[in-house]
């Protein structure tokens, strides 16, 4: 199961715990019309998504910023119903419009290239993002007839006043191929998790449905503040994970960074060994073919080096890799960084036909060059040293690696070399 697949499915176990509270009778009224429940965790929700929209903002994600505020207005809006009259449309309907509305919107937003947060990009945005609420409104005030035959594919009946329309479920099935295609993969991982708040989202819109315009019912605010709470804890904590993803991973390779290195060898005492790796001839590689093809080369090594050596590995800068090892003996290191090095051997990397232009650095094709599509071969070598009683320090060890990585390629690159302590 992949990283992302792993996460999913955790954040849906967190969204389908309203759903658990809900249907557990008769010990969930008992829970959620507790004190504790109306009284304080009725402030989570808004000091939470307040938090998420600060913390997108800050890290330069504006549509995570827009996209929570319409989640806030939507809180308020449950607990105080009757605060606000939207024409002719009753509470019924307007839910039914924000089930519609609220994944269309968010379409709207994500599709938006990221831009400064007080910009005209930012806030055409926010405006098209309520475009679609506007446009039901007046949809359902002018032409209910064609109002109903949208939402509901067909005549109106009792039982749809109490139900999710159908094109809810259009409009979510958009805003997942949205999230499947979108090409920014530094978004991917928390519109991940927004996606799996869909179901306390619509948990919360189907039980006020079937309840009425009963929000001031004790046990109903409970359960909506039960939910918008999962889904809260759920983007709070996508949105951390993004966050520590930008300070502690190379956004080229994927692979942990410098710092993170840095900081994971100071927490290490005892014996650990450690390797620094180099790609063989990047340079030459480089030159001959452009950055562009160097830049899949590394990621392509990061990504190898991962597949057999786990989340130990780092990129040190330039062609250069670094991969700690916690525990394990001189013979086992040395001897998983001779797998991987064999098996990368064996490997073909396969030429996109793109190259640097060395105009403002543009990536332009090949045109009628018989290497696109070419296969070369990608080799590494690499340096390891072991933390002891000779080596202290994680600089001193970084060092003899370093100088154990210079000997493999003076004897003829490809190679692991050991350092002798």
């Amino acid at each position: 199961m992949s990283e992302k697949a792993k996460w999913a499915c955790i954040y849906l176990l967190v969204g389908f715990v309203p759903l658990f509270f809900y249907f557990l009778p008769p010990l969930s009224p008992e829970i959620v019309s507790h004190r504790a429940i109306t009284d304080f965790l009725i402030f989570a929700p808004y000091v939470g998504l307040t938090l998420i929209a600060i913390l997108g903002w800050q890290i330069n994600q504006t549509r995570v910023f827009w996209s929570t505020l319409l989640l806030l207005a939507f809180y308020y809006y449950l607990l105080h119903p009757n605060i606000f009259t939207v024409t002719a449309t009753g509470w019924a309907q307007t839910l039914q419009i924000v089930s519609v509305s609220y994944p269309l919107a968010l379409c709207i937003i994500y599709l938006f290239k990221e831009s400064r947060l007080w910009s005209d990009l930012s806030l055409a945005r926010f405006l098209l993002a309520l475009f679609p609420f506007l446009l039901f409104v007046c949809l359902f005030s002018w032409a209910p007839d064609v109002f109903q035959n949208l939402f509901f594919w067909g005549p109106a009946t009792p039982a749809q006043a109490t139900s999710i329309p159908k094109l809810s479920w259009v409009a979510t099935g958009i805003f997942l191929l949205v999230i499947t295609y979108l090409p920014d993969l530094k978004i991917k991982s928390f519109l991940i998790a927004l996606m799996t708040t869909f179901v306390p989202f619509f948990f919360c819109i189907q039980a006020n449905l079937i309840n009425g315009n009963t929000a001031t019912k004790t046990s109903l605010v409970s359960h909506i503040i039960i939910a918008f709470a999962a889904m809260t804890g759920v983007l709070l904590f996508a949105l951390l994970r993004m966050y520590v993803q930008k300070v502690y991973l190379d956004p080229l390779t994927a692979v942990s960074n410098r710092q993170a290195m840095d900081e994971r060898l100071h927490t290490l005492s005892g014996h650990y060994a450690l390797a620094m790796v180099d790609i063989d001839h990047f340079k030459k590689f480089n030159d001959t073919y452009g950055h562009s093809e160097g830049d899949n080369v590394l990621r392509m090594v990061a990504q190898h080096l991962q597949e057999y050596l786990g989340d130990r590995v780092y990129r040190y800068g330039g062609e250069e890799f670094c991969v700690i090892f916690e525990g394990p003996t001189q013979e086992s290191a040395v001897e998983m960084m001779e797998k991987a090095r064999t098996s990368m051997e064996k490997r073909k990397f396969t030429l996109r036909g793109k190259r640097s232009s060395n105009y403002d650095g543009i990536s332009i094709p090949f045109k009628k060059d018989k290497r696109r599509g070419k296969k070369v071969n990608i080799t590494f070598s690499a340096g390891v040293a072991f933390a002891g009683k000779n080596l202290k320090t994680p600089e001193e060890v970084i060092k003899r690696a370093d100088h154990s990585l210079y000997e493999a390629k003076e004897k003829g690159r490809n190679r692991v070399v050991a350092s002798e302590n």
